[in-house]
């Protein structure tokens, strides 16, 4: 018995820290969220009516731009790349298969898609919108959040993002 008597010990802890908080006892609070850390991130631009300078500007300048605004707003990305689209429907799929992280177009263009990714932001009344990969740290509220501060805080500067802000486009939920 005396051997067990140990063993019957740790079990004991075990389970109740395996336990939650008794009922009207508070959980403790999550701890303080750190950076959302980015290994890289894939952004795609619809042409619209832009020119191919402002283009070209687009694809030299807002990898630096959008790193630096990510990262005030708490998003650290090691590298951000930017393409141009040729189509709605191939930034789509380019979505969808996981080459493209988030893709901006007009929002007229989302919504003829006939199977869109999942749409992470909007921008004015119903101007622009962004779809997004689904993927944990891409396809939630806080990147959603950070993403459409940075694009509004640069998006002077950056005409491929339109003159409209843009916000979360919250998921509708089931029901």
């Amino acid at each position: 018995m005396r051997r067990y008597l140990p063993l019957l010990g740790v079990l004991f802890l075990l389970l109740l820290s395996a336990c939650g908080p008794a009922e009207g006892e508070k959980s403790p609070e999550a701890p303080e969220a750190g950076p959302l850390e980015l290994d890289t991130l894939a952004v795609e631009v619809s042409r619209g009516a832009l020119s191919t300078e402002e283009l070209t500007q687009a694809v030299r300048e807002l990898p630096e731009a959008l790193k630096a605004a990510l990262a005030d707003q708490g998003v650290e990305a090691e590298a951000i790349s930017v393409s141009v689209g040729s189509s709605p429907e191939a930034m789509a799929q380019a979505v969808r298969e996981g080459g493209v992280d988030v893709a901006f177009l007009p929002a007229e263009d989302y919504a003829a898609l006939e199977h869109p990714p999942q749409l992470l932001l909007t921008a004015g009344d119903g101007e622009g919108a962004a779809m997004v990969r689904p993927e944990e740290n891409l396809s939630g509220e806080r990147f959603a959040q950070a993403l459409a501060a940075a694009v509004n805080t640069i998006r002077e500067d950056q005409p491929v993002f339109g003159p409209h802000d843009y916000a979360w486009a919250e998921p509708e939920e089931a029901g």
